[in-house]
Parts: C-alpha cells; structure tokens; sequence
C-alpha cells in the first residue's frame, strides 16, 4: 500500500521499477460508483463501413449516446486531429473534445482502465490492445491513445502485459473481476499463460483478487466473448445477466452454459450471485453475423443508466429490468441501431472515470 504523499512522478517511478497497482492498493471501482467524467472516441473516416452503413448516421447515433450520458455527469470525446473539429460542431457545446491521436470508436477497448486507491489517487492501467485478437487491421493510435490520454491527464500509467480489452471484464470493486475464458485465455491474446497466469495480471493491473470464469462464446468472433455483452453489475454480488429465449436459437444454449457457470461460483466475499433476468434483442433480424443485440451491453452513469434500443418488442421489457435492477436511476434508452452492426453496443463506446 502507498499513500496520498506519492507524486505522479513518484508512482511512475514505482511502475518502471516493477511495481503494479494492485501491489500498491490501487482497485478498479465497479461501475456504479461514483464518475468524474465519461470518455469516448469519435467515428471518423477511417472506419467509415464499420457498421455497414453510412459513417454519418453511426456519427448521429454516437452523438445521441453522447448527448444522453451528459444529462447525469461530464462526457469528455477524445477525437483524432484532422476531425476534431467535425465532432465539435457535431457535439452539443457542453461536451469537452480533447484532439489526441486515435482511429478506433470502441475506446472501452483502446482506452485506459482508470484503478484508484484509499487515498482517491488515480492510475490509468492499460492493457495490451491487438485488434481482438489480431482480427482486425490496426493502427499505431489504436495502441497508443490510452497512454496518450493518461499523459494529457497528467494520470500515472501502468502498462500490463496482460493482452485484452476493457469490454472483456466487469468488476465490482470489492475484488471480484468476471470474464470468460474464450477471451482472456484465447491464444490470439495471451498464448502460453496459464488461467493462474492471467489472474495474477488482473490483480497486478485491476486489483482483482478473485476472477470468476465463464465458459464464454467460440461463436462470437469478434471479441471472442466479451463478458459485456453477457451481463453487467447492479450492484456487488448483484447482476443483470442477459438471456435468450429461442430455444432454436443457438444462442440460447450458449446463455445457459454460461448461467449455469455463475450460479456455481461465489464473489471474493463469498456470496453468491443474484442475478436477475434479461432477454437479448433477439426479435432483430441482424444486419450482419457480429450486429450487437446486448441490452446489457449499457453505460451506467451518475444516476442513470443509458441503454440500447433497437426499434423492437423486447425494448420496453428491457427498461423495465433495468428500472428494477437500477432503483433509484433514470432509466434512458437510445437507439443504436446504426452502431451495432460494427459489434458492439454502448458499453463499447465508453469508459468511466472514477471521482
């Protein structure tokens, strides 16, 4: 542990010597608590068919996500310097745009990993990024704008050699991380390291001291089972887990396996998981074999909850579990129906900064 008298510069030194957030008692809060900011990433040209649309309407749909989360706390856009200026006039004025380097929209997955400690210090822990396991073709900036960011921020970095991405683990800020095996332990991200292996990178770059394993998804090839799109955190021990229903639909087994694995398992306090039901946008015909149908897949804000709609029957079901799970939160939905056909939802897209 370290206290508050350590300086950024201090901090640094500790990581380039060899020591790791979590050997400090820095933690990554569960998502419900409390944010000074939320940071995303503008589409721009260089993923103009990502979605399979017009990059004009998935920069509409960011915009109304964008727009959405600024109602309950500071939305801060990372934009690439030859567009910054296209996402200004596109954002509303109350939304902060910061021209750094950065080609991808998915910044749950480029970006850093804020951890904090006691003493409310803030590290950015960023992991190792290869395009999801070396599908995709990716830039430099791709790599760098996590590490870009924590510099603007005058923010302490630690790189893990962990390789994977935000959207592949959820915590709860009491020590417990839940991510799957098809993901961290697929050898496209991290060959040769044992399942101990990856769970002692999660404590050094997360604090994390339990990892609860679910099967995952050999199916989804995009991010190989990325656990947001399963479920999310209402609260420590508590998650909305999503679900479906079709049982002709491979899919429903797939979220069985992986339900069936929560329930046998325990958090780092020893409880077991209340998990409340969700039933995915299964009604949607698909654009595509990696359109993103989570409802789950939501950015929890400073008093509300922001989550996908998709123009279908299964929309105002999802509001109403989000509005239990969530008591007391402003339940907002949008429609993201140009955004999920790239793979991924609004979760992807964004990434907390603790208070």
């Amino acid at each position: 542990m370290i206290g508050a008298f350590a300086t950024s510069a201090e901090l640094d030194a500790l990581f380039a010597m060899g020591k790791t957030p979590g050997e400090l008692g820095f933690v990554m809060p569960i998502e419900t608590a409390q944010h000074a900011c939320c940071w995303m990433a503008w589409p721009h040209d260089d993923h103009a068919d990502a979605w399979g649309r017009a990059l004009p309407a998935a920069q509409r749909a960011f915009v109304r996500v964008a727009t959405a989360i600024s109602q309950f706390e500071p939305v801060k856009v990372v934009a690439h310097p030859e567009v910054a200026a296209d996402a200004r006039r596109a954002l509303p004025p109350s939304i902060e745009v910061l021209d750094i380097p950065q080609d991808d929209v998915w910044f749950r997955d480029t970006g850093p990993i804020f951890v904090k400690n006691g003493d409310n210090q803030l590290v950015a822990s960023k992991l190792v990024f290869n395009s999801w396991g070396g599908k995709f073709e990716h830039t430099d900036f791709d790599v760098t704008v996590g590490a870009a960011l924590a510099r603007r921020l005058s923010v302490p970095l630690y790189s893990s050699p962990l390789c994977g991405e935000g959207g592949g683990i959820h915590v709860d800020g009491e020590g417990t991380a839940i991510t799957t095996e098809t993901c961290l332990l697929n050898a496209n991200r991290n060959a040769g390291m044992s399942r101990l292996d990856v769970e002692k990178e999660l404590f050094h770059a997360l604090g994390v001291r339990k990892v609860v394993w679910l099967p995952g998804d050999e199916d989804e090839w995009i991010t190989d089972g990325h656990i947001d799109g399963m479920l999310t955190y209402c609260a420590p021990g508590k998650v909305i887990f999503e679900n479906n229903p079709d049982t002709a639909n491979p899919r429903h087994e797939v979220c069985q396996e992986n339900l069936r694995a929560l329930r046998l398992q325990t958090d780092a306090k020893g409880r077991a998981f209340d998990v409340g039901l969700i039933d995915e946008a299964h009604m949607v015909t698909a654009d595509n074999d990696h359109t993103a149908l989570s409802y789950v897949n939501a950015y929890i804000a400073n008093g509300g909850v922001v989550i996908p709609g998709f123009d279908t029957p299964t929309d105002e079901a999802a509001r109403e579990v989000f509005e239990r799970g969530f008591a007391g939160r402003k339940i907002v939905q949008v429609d993201i129906r140009d955004i999920c056909p790239g793979g991924g939802g609004i979760h992807c897209i964004t990434q907390q900064q603790p208070a």
